[in-house]
């Protein structure tokens, strides 16, 4: 992290994923931007309430994350998470 921006470097090892679909389609570029929330569920539910759906979801350690199906209206995938440990103020 730097100030509040996180950057966040993907390589691809095994199993097939969003990822993967992103860089069947495009080279390179920009595959998501992550809004940190206290709580996931409260946020996906305001998400589906406007008919975006989750498209994949998991968990690493205490850190909950979501990608939500945006692509076709930011032209990016949009994702929420909680941080783990790290949460904001």
């Amino acid at each position: 992290m730097v100030g509040d921006t996180q950057l966040e470097l993907i390589q691809l090892i095994s199993g097939y994923s969003l990822y993967n679909e992103y860089l069947e389609i495009n080279i390179e570029g920009l595959h998501h931007i992550k809004e940190i929330v206290d709580n996931c569920q409260d946020a996906i539910e305001k998400y589906k309430s406007k008919g975006i759906e989750v498209i994949q979801s998991g968990k690493y350690d205490e850190d909950e994350f979501y990608y939500l199906e945006t692509e076709k209206i930011f032209g990016v995938i949009y994702e929420i998470g909680n941080n783990g440990k790290n949460t904001h103020s």
